[in-house]
C-alpha cells in the first residue's frame, strides 16, 4: 500500500525547536525530514521534494531568506509551500517575511495546535 502521508521538511538549527517540531509533526501523521542549516536544506531539495517546508529564518551558512529565494528559482519546487519559522516576532520582521513571498509565518516559541492547524490548512489548498 502506498504511503499517502504528506512530507514536511523542517529546517531549524536550534535543537530543542527542531525536536519539538519533528516530534509534533510525526505524532500528527506527517513524514518528516530535517536539516540544521540552509546549505543542507538546498542540497536535500536536490534529491527530495517535500509537500511543505518549515524554514527557520536565522540559520547558519545561508539564512532563511536566501534559502527561500533559491527554492523559488527552482521550478520543480513551485507547488511546495514554504512557511517561515522564527523567533523574530516584531511586526516589521513579519512584514519582511510576508513581503519576501513566504506562504505563511509561524512565530517561536511554537504554538503546537496553531502549527498543526496552519500546516493542515496549507496542505489542503
Amino acid at each position: 500500500m502506498p504511503d499517502n502521508k504528506k512530507t514536511i521538511m523542517v529546517v531549524e538549527d536550534e535543537p530543542l525547536s527542531m525536536r519539538l517540531a519533528v516530534d509534533l509533526l510525526g505524532m500528527n501523521g506527517f513524514n518528516v525530514s530535517s536539516c540544521i542549516d540552509g546549505y543542507s536544506a538546498v542540497e536535500m531539495l536536490k534529491k527530495e521534494i517535500p509537500d511543505l517546508i518549515l524554514l527557520d529564518i536565522n540559520l547558519p551558512k545561508i539564512n532563511g531568506f536566501e534559502v527561500h529565494r533559491i527554492i523559488r528559482q527552482d521550478h520543480r519546487l513551485d507547488k511546495v509551500k514554504v512557511i517561515a519559522f522564527s523567533a523574530s516576532v516584531m511586526r516589521e520582521d513579519e512584514e519582511r517575511i510576508r513581503a519576501a513571498g513566504f506562504d505563511d509565518f509561524i512565530p517561536k516559541p511554537i504554538d503546537t495546535k496553531g502549527l498543526i492547524k496552519k500546516i493542515k490548512d496549507h496542505l489542503s489548498e
